[in-house]
């Protein structure tokens, strides 16, 4: 099962590249890149790199009421180390990370791998409310594709708001106690040498989800939530009149909401999928030639497959990180998630 699935994914990568360079002009791809000012690319490295911080805060943000002052440097290598492993078919960097994290400080690992979550929905949430927003400032909403995303942000957004009203009812003790009991009940269907592991790791796991924060936290939370978005978008956005694709700040977030749908799709280092959404994207919103589309995308994906590998490299070697370590934590997950 766990090779098909691998199997599958690659596939889906491959198709998604084959359409990526579909009826392109390879000559007027590397034209096009020649001329960019290497200056751009340079900056859009730079602001990865910010981008890593500001998740690394925001991690401490989520973890404070587990653990209070964990170093930002941590944080950050962990962040990137997270990002590295993304190479790996099935996008197993985002849990590895976490349990690299609780070993790094000694917290539950069931802890370490909520906060990954929670990570996740704020993401997902925060970019569904920034493209809302966006739509504000957009004149020219005619696209087609436009009208998809709408639609599909406003069903998305009350889902959201849902999950995230759920977590806040976890820290109020008798729902808390209510899920324990259905956890319990519901372990039953498990043989019982596997039971009493099982919701034990799922019960802290919820505890994990349980956002304890003051109110200066959430407000913390949310602004380093912004941040990280605002200044990702904004990096892509600089890098495209340098290909003479014309839009504004705000009308860069449909085309980067596309990239997080596609990039959904656990396709080793987001191979076919950011690729293909990016290029789906730059056609259909801002008619941008299927070359120009290209030539953007490869330079972005490359920007980011560089700073993976720089970032993440260093984070393993200033962390003191052995490989055979993240082996173990991957296999030890792989072995309590089955």
């Amino acid at each position: 099962m766990k090779y098909l699935k691998i199997i599958i994914i690659l596939a889906i990568a491959v198709l998604l590249l084959v359409f990526f360079f579909k009826d392109v002009d390879f000559n007027g791809v590397v034209k096009i890149v020649k001329d960019i000012n290497p200056l751009y690319p340079l900056l859009f490295f730079v602001g990865t790199f910010l981008q890593y911080i500001i998740r690394a805060y925001r991690w401490g943000i989520i973890l404070e009421p587990h653990k209070k002052k964990i170093p930002l440097k941590t944080l950050y290598n962990c962040t990137a180390v997270g990002f590295l492993l993304n190479f790996l078919p099935g996008r197993l960097g985002e849990p590895v990370k976490g349990l690299l994290l609780a070993r790094e400080e000694k917290i539950d690992k069931s802890i370490g791998l909520a906060s990954v979550v929670i990570e996740r929905m704020i993401d997902f949430l925060m970019v569904i409310v920034i493209f809302l927003v966006s739509l504000l400032f957009i004149k020219d909403s005619t696209s087609p594709l436009l009208t998809k995303l709408k639609l599909a942000s406003f069903y998305l957004l009350p889902v959201m708001l849902f999950l995230f009203l759920a977590f806040y009812l976890l820290n109020i003790p008798k729902v808390f106690s209510l899920v324990e009991k259905i956890v319990t009940f519901l372990a039953k269907i498990f043989p019982q040498r596997y039971r009493e592991r099982l919701v034990r790791f799922l019960l802290k796991f919820l505890k994990g989800l349980k956002l304890n924060l003051p109110l200066t936290g959430f407000i913390r939370l949310l602004f380093a939530s912004a941040l990280v978005w605002i200044s990702v978008i904004f990096f892509y956005w600089l890098l495209m009149p340098v290909f003479n694709i014309k839009t504004t700040f705000f009308g860069t977030v449909p085309y980067f909401s596309i990239l997080v749908v596609f990039a959904a799709i656990p396709t080793p280092g987001m191979t076919g999928t950011i690729d293909m959404g990016s290029k789906l994207g730059l056609m259909q919103l801002y008619n941008a030639s299927s070359e120009t589309a290209v030539a953007y995308t490869l330079l972005v994906h490359f920007i980011l497959i560089i700073s993976w590998t720089i970032f993440g490299f260093t984070a393993v070697w200033m962390q003191g990180i052995d490989f055979k370590i993240l082996k173990r934590i991957k296999e030890k997950k792989n072995h309590e998630m089955s």
